[in-house]
């Protein structure tokens, strides 16, 4: 039967079906994207399945012939057929980047692996591929909405798609050590950023959806997202403090920080595009040299950054407690700074395969991150929300408000669809 059906697959009918079918899944994922954020109204999110597609405003009931997907928003030019409250342009804009996934996943499993794999194969593969693409769409449409990784969608899929990536052939352990990188890497440099700089670095949604690219496209997946993500993001960013950075009224006014923070800005996309280069070319020189330079830039940026100043003149002069003396806090650091490069050497031997360094690395890791987490809470003091001070406006590199999660779903598309291609024309650790 389905060798009957493997010389229509490249006809555009099929084509056609497969972009119907996405659509139709990019239809149910704004129900998602909507329903499933928790909101003051639903604490714990909504249900998918009821009450059925209603308007937001008046409450009528969205009737199946403009429930449509892609058409019916056109005809109805974005309002409600009742009382013409206007509908956001993402509707239209998840189902047509669904469809076109969809569209791509076939092209990439169905068509281009006919030279690999079984016509029953491939089709499970695009099933896999499909699923996973309508995952990370309303993964990331619900983090650039809401800022938030919800764990009930990353959560079920890291199991669900682990047990895929065994169907299609991948070993037990490679999703397993995917997982364990996807989440603890970012986990561990978001400690010692926070021990080190007091602010929040990358979230635990972030690695949970790490966690989530490494349970199917293993340990290359995790690094191709992580650095791509960086990169993505890092351009994106910069052109958005660009943007946003205020212009003065003479050339002399601008103050010397801000001149400088943009400087830093270029300096930090040029090393992560750098030490992405270096990671994907198997240059090791390049990528490490990159990654300390735009570490490097961040740091000295945030020295420049104005909120340090206002927050540091902004506490009031209180006696210390024996708790918060500073050779505690010295000890957090040193001992999250010693555990951040357990980890890192951790993931650097799991990329050669030396299984007593991976583990040595990751224990000492864990045993001193903990404890400096630890330790660094108990030096902070409560604090009264009210009495903080205004949030300041000004760009920064460090506060873009752009959500990491988007990028990092956008570069595990990338590495999922283009995969034996960088596997075979890039010498990438851990494939």
């Amino acid at each position: 039967m389905l060798k009957d059906l493997e010389p229509l697959a490249a006809s555009w009918g099929t084509y056609a079906f497969v972009v119907l079918l996405g659509l139709l899944w990019g239809s149910f994922a704004n129900v998602c994207i909507y329903r499933w954020p928790p909101s003051e109204e639903f604490p714990n999110g909504r249900s998918v399945v009821a009450p059925g597609s209603h308007c937001f405003a008046c409450k009528a009931p969205v009737r199946w012939y403009d429930n449509v997907p892609l058409l019916s928003w056109l005809w109805l030019r974005g309002k409600c057929r009742s009382c013409q409250a206007p509908f956001s342009a993402r509707y239209l804009i998840v189902e047509a980047v669904t469809g076109a996934l969809f569209a791509v996943a076939w092209y990439v499993t169905v068509e281009l692996g006919a030279m690999f794999e079984p016509f029953d194969q491939r089709l499970l593969r695009f099933a896999i591929y499909a699923g996973f693409s309508f995952v990370m769409v309303v993964i990331s449409f619900i983090d650039l909405d809401h800022k938030l990784i919800l764990d009930k969608v990353t959560l079920p899929s890291i199991v669900i798609f682990y047990g895929l990536g065994l169907l299609l052939g991948r070993s037990w352990y490679q999703g397993l050590v995917g997982i364990a990188i996807g989440y603890g890497l970012p986990w561990a440099v978001g400690v010692v950023y926070w021990v080190l700089t007091e602010r929040e670095g990358l979230g635990l949604g972030d690695s949970k959806l790490l966690a989530l690219v490494g349970a199917l496209l293993g340990t290359s997946g995790v690094i191709a997202s992580l650095f791509g993500g960086a990169m993505l993001g890092s351009v994106i960013g910069v052109l958005m403090l660009l943007l946003r950075q205020p212009a003065p009224a003479k050339a002399s006014d601008e103050p010397p920080a801000s001149r400088a923070s943009a400087l830093l800005a270029v300096v930090a996309v040029a090393s992560v595009v750098a030490a992405t280069v270096g990671a994907l070319s198997d240059r090791v020189a390049l990528g490490i040299g990159g990654s300390i330079c735009a570490l490097v830039a961040l740091v000295v940026s945030r020295r420049l950054d104005p909120l340090v100043e206002d927050d540091a003149a902004a506490e009031p002069e209180t006696e210390v407690p024996p708790s918060q003396v500073p050779g505690r806090k010295l000890a957090a650091r040193l001992l999250a700074i010693v555990g951040g490069a357990g980890v890192v050497f951790a993931v650097i031997c799991t990329l050669f395969s030396w299984l007593v360094g991976a583990v040595a690395g990751a224990v000492l890791g864990l045993g001193l991150l903990l404890p400096a987490l630890r330790m660094h809470e108990a030096t902070i003091p409560p604090i009264d929300e009210t009495e903080l001070p205004p949030e300041d406006d000004a760009p920064s590199l460090l506060r873009t408000e752009l959500p990491f999660g988007p990028f990092l779903a956008m570069s595990a598309m990338v590495f999922l669809f283009a995969e034996p291609w960088i596997v075979v024309n890039f010498r990438l650790p851990g494939g």
